[in-house]
């Protein structure tokens, strides 16, 4: 296991997976899990695509955008909810390739989650999207809200899996509509 120099001294890498402070954050390579038992789910395509990234050290490293690209945005009526908000059970995942630069692949992505107009109670959970839909759902949250009509935001750094997608879990009682840009991304080096 080594230490990533350009990332906070929590995060480490090792075969592929994140590590935060000895537990596992989210395997590399997982795959897209499409069904979630009680719920749908559902494959967003970007809104935006307009983001450039700034140039990264020779060898590769953490590109940041130089503006935030907008990739899901379920407040929309043409986003793959339809206007709805996510709701406790529900899974959607949310292509982030249209952040990269030119030919670039993402190990892992930075990306702001917000969620605004809150109904009850609950989470969020963002991890890689798992195409063999053999992994159980999170039991950790990114974000959470506790009460009705709140919008928060955090910062997540997630897997990029299946299709350079994320997948974003939707868990406890409530509901809230999501928003969800890329600050920036960690490419793939082969």
């Amino acid at each position: 296991m080594h230490r990533n120099p350009l990332a906070r001294s929590e995060l480490w890498v090792d075969n592929g997976s994140y590590y935060t402070r000895g537990f596992i954050m989210a395997s590399l390579f997982s795959r897209r899990r499409l069904i979630a038992a009680g719920g749908v789910a559902a494959i967003a395509t970007p809104l935006v695509s307009t983001g450039k990234a700034a140039a990264a050290a020779p060898g590769g490293g953490l590109k940041t955008l130089i503006s935030p690209v907008r990739v899901f945005d379920s407040r929309q009526s043409n986003s793959v909810l339809g206007g709805a908000k996510l709701k406790a059970g529900d899974v959607v995942a949310v292509a982030v390739s249209s952040a990269y630069q030119g030919n670039d692949m993402a190990e892992a992505v930075f990306a702001n989650i917000t969620i605004t107009q809150t109904e009850g109670a609950g989470f969020l959970s963002i991890r890689g999207e798992d195409l063999s839909g053999e992994l159980p759902a999170p039991t950790t949250s990114n974000i959470n809200w506790a009460s009705s009509g709140l919008t928060l935001a955090n910062l997540a750094l997630s897997s990029v899996g299946g299709e350079n997608s994320i997948a974003i879990h939707c868990l406890g009682l409530g509901r809230a509509h999501v928003i969800v840009d890329i600050q920036g991304y960690v490419p793939f080096i082969s």
